[in-house]
């Protein structure tokens, strides 16, 4: 299925409800030097995949990132920048970014700034990444702090999402649906209840594939993608920036950033929403709840001030709809975060 997306005056082809296979069938490859971005995981499982799709009047080569979810970091970057000097520019160039949103972002920022003759397509393998690949907006960050130290606006030629290769993924699926849920708080209260009625427990969660979903949510990312993309991101990157917040995991990260703005804008901003029931929902699909206890909440919050003063939370009006932009208080978060811990411990006891 094909979908004309558009975001401002970008756009894009959007190819989606088929497999790599057939979808890498119907391109015309010939006489290309394809630069294929991947993470090491998607290397392994796809590059033999890939390269039968190849014809002999074109010539590949594999620039490969770590598997973290932000590999779109200085390092990567400049290693790619020198990976790219091996090439004559004489060439017809067409870069492939296949992987997990930091290959997204990398793909993407590279063929921007190169200057080199490319096309650009992006073949996200999770939610996530097809999320990410729909924002149009890219960044190389600093490791560690992820620093957002260069920003540009580009949209790839096209985008060729094969669900199936995000319903074959496990954990995956916990990190996806939090994507989706994002599309729901920003944008409509009724998807958040398709979600949780299509997956009540953690067994359908992983049965249950996301694809009924592909088509609303190309319309929620049109309409508000950069609310839907901030929204939880500053409570997210300021585990980075806080001592300990490497006990916690990427994906915990993630979606602890998720659930603490929500919860924020339900005790400290009056959000009409039942957050003890959202809570317990994610609890039975087998989200974590508790913050490890070495965490000074204190500095977190001071990080998420410091955030928010660059790039304000976005306050919700209701479920669905988006208010003005906010900086939170610090007795704002301190209400936030004695709430949220009183709820676990609420919910615990029950």
């Amino acid at each position: 299925m094909d979908f004309t997306y558009q975001q401002n005056e970008l756009k894009t082809q959007i190819t989606y409800g088929e497999t790599v296979a057939s979808m890498m069938r119907e391109k015309d490859l010939s006489n290309y030097q394809i630069i294929i971005c991947g993470n090491q995981r998607y290397y392994d499982l796809y590059a033999d995949k890939l390269a039968q799709f190849i014809p002999k009047s074109s010539r590949h080569d594999w620039f490969i990132t770590t598997n973290n979810h932000y590999c779109n970091d200085m390092n990567h970057f400049e290693d790619f920048i020198f990976f790219l000097k091996r090439f004559s520019q004489q060439e017809k160039f067409l870069f492939i970014g296949i992987g997990n949103e930091g290959v997204m972002e990398l793909t993407a920022f590279l063929h921007h700034v190169s200057n080199l003759t490319a096309e650009l397509w992006l073949l996200p393998v999770s939610i996530r990444a097809f999320a990410q690949s729909l924002t149009f907006q890219r960044q190389i960050v600093l490791a560690g702090t992820i620093q957002p130290v260069m920003e540009i606006d580009e949209a790839p030629d096209g985008i060729l999402f094969d669900h199936t290769m995000a319903d074959q993924q496990s954990e995956g699926k916990m990190v996806d649906l939090l994507s989706l849920i994002r599309c729901g708080v920003i944008s409509d209260h009724s998807f958040m209840q398709r979600l949780y009625s299509n997956y009540p427990t953690r067994q359908l969660l992983m049965q249950r594939s996301f694809s009924a979903f592909i088509e609303p949510m190309l319309g929620y990312y049109q309409e508000n993608g950069k609310a839907i993309k901030q929204f939880g991101k500053n409570f997210e990157l300021a585990f980075y920036r806080t001592e300990n917040g490497h006990l916690l995991s990427n994906s915990m990260k993630n979606m602890f950033g998720l659930l603490l703005e929500l919860c924020w804008n339900v005790y400290a901003r009056g959000l009409h929403f039942n957050f003890k029931n959202f809570v317990i929902w994610l609890g039975q699909l087998g989200y974590p709840l508790t913050l490890p206890a070495p965490f000074s909440l204190g500095e977190y919050g001071q990080q998420v001030i410091a955030l928010a003063q660059e790039d304000p939370l976005v306050a919700l009006e209701s479920v669905g709809i988006v208010g003005k932009l906010c900086v939170p208080t610090q007795k704002e978060l301190i209400q936030t975060f004695e709430n949220y811990q009183n709820l676990i411990e609420e919910i615990r006891g029950t």
